[in-house]
C-alpha cells in the first residue's frame, strides 16, 4: 500500500525537486521565525499589541505587489523571482533581528515590509511553475510535495532549535558562544542563503501563453481574465484566511501566557505538530484519489475547526486544572494542524484546474495576496482585540466560524465542480 501511495513522487521532474529543495530553505527561515521571533520580542519588552503591529507589515508589500507581479508573471519566466526571493528573506531577516536588538522600531517594521514581499516572490510563483510542466500523472503529488516542504522545513527548525537549546546547558559547551533565539535565528538566516545557487539551475518550462508587454498589463484586464469564475474560487480562501490570522502567527503567545511554555518546548511542539502535517501532506492526494474532495478537504478541516475549539476552551479552566488543560490544549493542537492543513494541495490543484491556464498565476497571486490582506487586517484586528482584553479562547472561536464558513464554500464548490468536471469548467 505504501509503495502505491508513494510511487507517483518518482514521477516528479527533477526541476520541480530542485525548486522544493530551495524553497525548503527559505520555509527554514520562515518557520523558525514563526516559532520563536515572537518570544524573542516579547524578552525584548514588546507588548502583543505591538508585536501584532510588526507582523502586520509584513504583509503590506504582500498585499501591494502580489497583484501586479500575478499579472506580470503571466507568460514570462519564474526563475527571476525564485532568485529575488532567496537573496531577499535571508537579508530582511537578518536586519530583523539587528533591529529587536538595537530597539531600531522602523527598521524592524521595514524589515518585516521585505520578509513578506521576499516570502510571496517564492509563494506566487511556485504553484505556476508546477502547472507549467503540465504532469498529470504527478501534478497532485508535486503540489503536496511543496505544500509539505513548509511542514518538513518546521520540523527541521524546531528540531535545531531544542537541540540548540539543550547544548547551551551542557557543561563542555563555551560560555563565549550564546544560544538565545538571536543566535539560532541568524544561523538559520545564514543557511538559507544556500538556496541562492540552486534556484540558478531550475529548469525553466514553457508558459501557456505569450507575454503582454509591460505597459499593457493593465489594458484589457475584463477580457484577459474570468473574474467572476476567480472570485468564486477566492471566496473561501478569503474567509479561511481571515481566522487564520487571528490566531496561527499568535499561537505561540497563547501556550507561553496561559501555559508558560517556553520557546525550546514550543519549537519542540511545532516540530511534532509539522511531522504529522507533513505526513498528513504526502499522504491527501491517496486520500482524494481514493474517496474523493468531499472528503479530503470538507471532512478533514471539519475535524480540524473541532480541535481547534477545543483548544481554545481549556484557557477557561487553566488555571483551576493546569495540567488536565495543558494536556487537552497539546492534544488539540497536534490534530489540529495536520486536519486543518492537509487539504490545502488537495484545495490547490482544484482551484488551480478549474480556473484554467488562462487564470493560473493570477489566481496562485490573488492567493498568496488574500492570505497576506487577511493576516495583515487580523493582525490589526487582534491587536485590538487583545487591547480590549478579550481572552485567546473569545478570538479563537472566532477563528472557528470563520473557518467553518470557508468550509462550507469549499464543499460547495466541490459539488459543483467535482471529479471529472474541472477541465470543463474552466473552458
Amino acid at each position: 500500500m505504501l509503495k502505491s501511495i508513494f510511487s507517483r513522487y518518482q514521477l516528479i521532474s527533477p526541476s520541480i525537486i530542485a525548486m522544493v529543495g530551495a524553497g525548503f530553505l527559505l520555509n527554514l527561515v520562515n518557520a523558525a521565525f514563526m516559532l520563536i521571533l515572537n518570544i524573542y520580542l516579547s524578552k525584548n519588552g514588546y507588548s502583543d499589541a505591538r508585536i501584532a503591529e510588526f507582523t502586520s507589515y509584513r504583509f503590506i508589500g504582500v498585499l501591494l505587489f502580489a497583484f501586479p507581479a500575478g499579472l506580470w508573471l503571466k507568460g514570462r519566466p519564474l526563475k527571476p523571482l525564485f532568485l529575488s526571493s532567496a537573496a531577499l528573506l535571508p537579508a530582511a531577516s537578518v536586519i530583523v533581528l539587528l533591529a529587536v536588538k538595537a530597539k531600531a522600531d522602523l527598521l524592524i517594521s521595514i524589515a518585516f515590509f521585505i520578509w513578506g514581499i521576499g516570502l510571496m516572490f517564492y509563494q506566487v510563483a511556485a504553484l505556476p511553475y508546477i502547472m507549467r510542466f503540465r504532469d498529470k500523472k504527478s501534478e497532485t503529488e508535486a503540489i503536496s510535495l511543496n505544500f509539505a516542504n513548509w511542514s518538513l522545513a518546521t520540523i527541521i527548525a524546531g528540531l535545531i532549535i531544542s537541540l540548540a537549546g539543550s547544548l547551551s546547558r551542557l557543561s563542555f559547551w563555551p560560555e563565549a558562544i550564546p544560544v538565545n533565539e538571536f543566535t539560532i535565528l541568524l544561523l538559520i538566516a545564514s543557511l538559507s542563503l544556500i538556496s541562492i545557487p540552486i534556484m540558478t539551475i531550475l529548469k525553466e518550462p514553457q508558459p501557456f501563453v505569450e507575454p503582454k508587454p509591460l505597459l499593457k498589463l493593465f489594458s484589457h484586464l475584463g477580457d484577459d481574465y474570468d473574474w467572476l469564475l476567480i472570485l468564486k474560487m477566492a471566496t473561501p480562501t478569503m474567509i479561511i484566511a481571515i481566522g487564520a490570522g487571528l490566531t496561527i502567527p499568535f499561537m505561540n503567545l497563547f501556550f507561553y501566557n496561559i501555559y508558560q511554555i517556553d520557546f525550546e518546548l514550543f519549537s519542540l511542539l511545532g516540530s511534532l505538530t509539522a511531522i504529522l502535517v507533513f505526513l498528513s501532506a504526502l499522504l491527501i492526494p491517496f486520500i482524494r484519489r481514493r474517496f474523493g474532495y468531499w472528503v479530503a478537504i470538507v471532512h478533514t478541516q471539519t475535524i480540524g475547526i473541532l480541535f481547534l475549539a477545543l483548544m481554545a476552551v481549556t484557557e477557561l479552566f487553566a488555571e483551576t486544572f493546569y495540567f488536565a488543560a495543558l494536556g487537552i490544549a497539546l492534544f488539540a493542537y497536534l490534530l489540529r494542524q495536520p486536519l486543518m492543513n492537509m487539504a490545502a494541495p488537495v484545495t490547490s490543484e482544484l482551484v488551480m484546474n478549474i480556473v484554467g491556464p488562462k487564470n493560473q498565476e493570477l489566481i496562485s497571486a490573488l492567493h498568496s495576496s488574500i492570505w497576506s490582506a487577511s493576516w495583515f487586517f487580523s493582525a490589526k484586528i487582534f491587536q485590538w482585540l487583545r487591547q480590549a482584553e478579550l481572552k485567546y479562547v473569545e478570538i479563537f472561536i472566532i477563528t472557528s466560524l470563520f473557518y467553518a464558513a470557508g468550509t462550507a464554500m469549499y464543499g460547495v464548490i466541490v459539488r459543483k465542480y467535482a471529479p471529472g468536471r474541472q477541465s470543463s469548467s474552466a473552458k
